[in-house]
């Protein structure tokens, strides 16, 4: 089928153009995926998905493995502790941990959901602009608008949960759409939207918005045994959950993290809830503006406004509600609950893509607005330049100015120098359950005649330390110990306990990402340590944004 758009005296087709969208959006999600710097929360996620195993290696937020009243008496963990996560639901980490299991962990598995889900998520804003409108030039737009949109493009090159949201809340909305022209299609959209629920609990502003939908455009559905079926199968899928936080407030008096924060329970076992204390909703204009271009706000605020126009007009003239209302109605329910849901959860980067889904629709209104309010020689070339504007701001903000903290270079580094190869003799834990994902990852690996331990700075940012030395401690056996620690062991046991041993010593600097809770000088003393006394100078340095140094390496031999 045409869409009667020319490009240099040809007509493209429908297929042709949704093919283009879908390859440069692949492109621009792609590029460089597996060398893209770590940022926020990708080492808390995909370290824990590696052996989907609930550890975070934080004495402030605490996880039920560390917990002396969890473990049964024959030293287990009961089984509902691999229901789920302590702060969230478990589906991004098994998905996550499937991919790990099958192509190894590297930082582009570890984005091999979030890429293909953002890819997902493109052709699903297609179906959803046809069906809403009935247009199939509508659908075009609203996929081309997702492809080179600069926060979609940023959540599917990183691992967070929020591209894999992104794609589910896209796909229940399909699903329910497709339910309201058939209700035997309810089986669909009860399971898409347990999996969304599966995903993150934000996922549950749907749940109002779908109500409200009903009781205003659809009421009779409530009289259907078809509506009650599907939401006993998203209560099924999120089953899991619910008993997880059942034997968890049985142990401990409250729910998970993001329920007991939800409830203002008391958490003894979390002193510090990471996320909580990031981007609170006051700073929700500013963060819109660096996620979102001026143009592409600016159009989005002209399609609510002029759908606000289109209610208005068209209530007076028919109040009954038809398709068009309807759309705009559901528009609106999406807008408002999402941000009801962001108020005290907070505007963080990774919270206001919640937003995509009306802002695509908003900013689709306004385009079509306008499009009819112009010639079609002026109409294409002004939306043509507006994309490339939506691609060059993605451009820059991805490519050209994304921040580079040395750590995924340094974890390249490490990665070539040791190989893959563990020492000997496995480190130890003192915690039997930590010891065992130790033995487990570490047994299959191939050894070296020579211990192997790392060395680092405290100072590193939690998510950095997790991907970069946590990971190689648990699931590649090599002794990973903080400077403060090193030194410790150096005063207690002498030098002849790192007899035959090569050491890696990563000393950060203030140029990088670091731990803004946390501060020591252990790092600096060593580095002074073996300057002055073993006059040993850097293996490598590790440079960032501007050449600013970010690492420095010693390697050396006690």
């Amino acid at each position: 089928m045409e869409v009667g758009l020319p490009l240099f005296g040809y007509k493209i087709t429908e297929k042709q153009l949704l093919i283009a969208i879908l390859l440069l959006g692949a492109l621009l999600r792609f590029w460089g995926l597996g060398s893209a710097e770590i940022f926020h929360d990708e080492g808390f996620y995909a370290f824990r998905s590696i052996g989907y195993f609930d550890y975070i290696q934080n004495d402030a937020q605490t996880t039920p493995v560390q917990w002396p009243a969890v473990s049964l008496p024959n030293g287990s963990l009961p089984f509902w502790t691999s229901l789920s996560f302590h702060d969230h639901p478990p589906l991004f980490f098994l998905i996550q941990h499937l991919f790990f299991s099958i192509f190894g962990d590297s930082l582009l598995v570890a984005r091999l959901l979030s890429f293909l889900a953002g890819i997902g998520a493109i052709y699903l804003a297609y179906l959803i602009g046809k069906k809403l409108s009935k247009n199939e030039l509508v659908g075009i737009l609203a996929a081309a608008l997702l492809s080179v949109n600069h926060i979609h493009i940023w959540i599917s090159r990183s691992s967070i949960f929020e591209s894999l949201l992104t794609f589910l809340i896209f796909l229940n909305i399909y699903y329910f759409l497709s339910f309201l022209e058939n209700l035997e299609r309810w089986k669909m959209f009860g399971i898409t939207l347990g999996l969304a629920f599966l995903t993150k609990y934000t996922g549950f502003f749907l749940v109002p918005v779908y109500f409200f939908y009903l009781l205003i455009y659809r009421r009779e559905i409530f009289k259907s045994r078809y509506l009650y079926a599907s939401l006993l199968i998203t209560l099924l899928l999120f089953t899991p959950v619910i008993i997880y936080n059942f034997y968890l407030y049985q142990v401990t008096g409250h729910f998970d993290l993001q329920f007991s924060y939800l409830f203002r329970q008391a958490t003894p076992e979390w002193q510090a809830s990471l996320g909580k204390i990031q981007e609170p909703f006051s700073n929700m204009v500013e963060n819109l503006l660096a996620m979102y271009s001026i143009p592409f706000l600016l159009v989005v605020l002209s399609g609510m406004a002029y759908s606000c126009i289109i209610l208005f007009r068209d209530f007076r003239v028919n109040p009954r509600i038809d398709q068009r209302k309807s759309a705009i109605l559901f528009g609106w329910l999406t807008f408002l609950f999402i941000t009801l849901i962001l108020i005290p959860v907070g505007s963080a980067f990774r919270f206001i893509a919640l937003y995509l889904f009306p802002f695509m629709f908003f900013s689709v209104t306004a385009i079509l607005f306008l499009s009819g309010k112009f010639p079609k020689k002026i109409f294409f070339p002004a939306l043509a330049v507006f994309l490339a504007y939506e691609l060059y701001f993605s451009i820059g903000g991805i490519f050209l100015e994304f921040p580079n903290f040395g750590v995924a270079r340094l974890d390249r580094y490490l990665e070539a120098e040791i190989d893959g190869k563990r020492p000997l003799r496995l480190p130890e834990s003192p915690n039997p359950h930590l010891d065992a994902v130790i033995k487990k990852y570490g047994r299959p690996l191939p050894t070296v005649d020579e211990s192997l331990v790392i060395v680092y700075d405290e100072n590193i940012a939690l998510s950095s330390k997790l991907w970069l030395f946590t990971r190689r401690l648990y699931y590649r056996g090599i002794l990973t110990v903080t400077a403060g620690q090193f030194k410790t062991l150096l005063q207690n046991q002498g030098m002849e306990a790192f007899n035959n041993s090569r050491i890696y010593f990563v000393k950060a600097t203030e140029n990088t990402s670091l731990n803004p809770n946390f501060t020591t000088k252990d790092a600096e003393e060593l580095e002074y340590f073996l300057r002055t006394q073993l006059n040993l100078n850097p293996a490598e340095k590790i440079y960032g944004y501007n050449n600013l140094l970010m690492f420095t390496i010693y390697e050396f031999k006690l």
